[in-house]
């Protein structure tokens, strides 16, 4: 440790692009910036320096008061111990709906061969038919619709790696990604289309039905039911939304809160509060969905239970109920990449890009408000030409 100190000190007095002097200097890597050398003499400019900075929080001098504690001195020795680290790709994209085949399209025909990595087609798969994707005037079946972005990703060479994800490890380049079958991919950019999981109420019937009369998104699914009767689970401004939406098209909307007044924004909870045809069923919860002898949705068993009161159970006839509770962003395996308050991924305005270097995000890992399937293709697509944009600036 006391010689790689030594030579972290000399390297830092040097006229060395990470020096005090011109540690801002943009230097040429060529194609090597995903490399790491042994030792800090193996080259005049060292590759991987954006990964071995990180590790060090200052430029080092021996017994000066801005030395690096010795836990990242010994982080940075992790790093130069390997003699030369190649990437296997130069972009892996994870995730397999819309935004990450999208993703995959773009990079394929940049010739960036990149490869996907899912376990499955993301939200769609949850559910039967697409009938607002552009280009299906009839409706396109959802795994129809995936299956067809995966061949034209295919045809122009992307490689499809069926597995779920253990962990990810983007603290320094290439980027590392571990496969539960125990294969590791390494990568110099990663784009990051996990999507995002519908929180469910766990009431009994509500998976069994999911897309015959349960849905999670009115935009997608609110027009089969033209003048019917619809429930809508929720109290947030997600919940408000749907039923407002719904309201123009349905016959009657009921709106399900387990509590006496709405979290949503006022102005949001006024609009549906005196909307003419929106009830709202205070204290209530729906404790079962029950199945018609179609085998759809028919009816919803409901507890209500006021505070200071007796609960009460009824059952209330309706064609479809939509389940607006919220989200959950599937960004557990990213914990370098900065996240709001909810665990979306924060991107740069108008981008893709996070804030890790090389990394971007799409789809609905990143999207809150959206969530559509056109949306998130339209994110892949971008996070597929910003890291083709930073590969080419950096020599990839």
């Amino acid at each position: 440790m006391r010689l790689l100190a030594l030579g972290l000190a000399a390297l830092a007095s040097a006229q060395h692009p990470w020096s005090p002097k011109n540690k801002d200097q943009d230097v040429d890597l060529a194609a090597d910036e995903e490399r790491v050398y042994e030792t800090f003499f193996d080259s005049v400019v060292i590759p991987a320096r954006d990964a071995v900075k990180e590790k060090l929080a200052e430029p080092i001098t021996v017994g000066a008061s801005n030395a690096s504690e010795i836990a990242n001195l010994e982080c940075a020795a992790d790093a130069l111990t390997t003699r030369i680290v190649k990437a296997d790709r130069k972009i892996v994209i994870v995730g397999g709906g819309p935004a990450g085949l999208s993703a995959a399209v773009y990079a394929a025909r940049a010739d960036m061969a990149p490869l996907i990595v899912a376990r499955d087609g993301g939200q769609l798969e949850g559910t039967s038919s697409v009938h607002n994707y552009p280009g299906f005037e009839d409706g396109v079946d959802a795994v129809e619709l995936i299956q067809r972005l995966e061949k034209q990703a295919a045809r122009f060479g992307a490689d499809y790696k069926h597995c779920g994800i253990e962990r990810v490890d983007l603290s320094c380049r290439p980027f590392k990604i571990y496969c539960e079958d125990g294969e590791v991919f390494t990568t110099s950019a990663l784009v990051v289309a996990t999507g995002a999981s519908p929180r469910w109420l766990g009431a009994p019937g509500e998976r069994e039905l999911l897309s015959r009369g349960v849905h999670t998104c009115a935009t997608c699914d609110g027009y089969f039911y033209r003048d019917r009767d619809v429930v809508v689970v929720g109290g947030g401004d997600t919940a408000m939304e749907q039923a407002l939406f719904l309201a123009r098209i349905a016959n009657r909307v009921y709106v399900v809160h387990r509590k006496n007044s709405f979290r949503a924004s006022k102005a949001m909870a006024t609009r549906v509060l005196k909307h003419p045809k929106i009830l709202i069923l205070w204290d209530t919860v729906i404790s079962r969905f029950l199945a018609g002898d179609d085998g759809n949705l028919n009816a919803v068993e409901l507890v209500t239970d006021p505070q200071g009161g007796t609960a009460s159970e009824t059952s209330l006839s309706v064609d479809g109920a939509f389940v607006a509770i919220g989200m959950n962003p599937n960004t557990e395996l990213f914990t370098e990449v900065r996240k709001d308050e909810d665990g979306y991924i924060y991107t740069l305005p108008g981008s893709t890009v996070t804030s890790v270097t090389g990394v971007y995000a799409a789809g609905d890992v990143q999207d809150a408000v959206y969530r559509q399937a056109i949306t998130s293709a339209g994110t892949g697509a971008m996070a597929a030409m910003d890291a083709e944009r930073w590969l080419c600036e950096h020599g990839c």
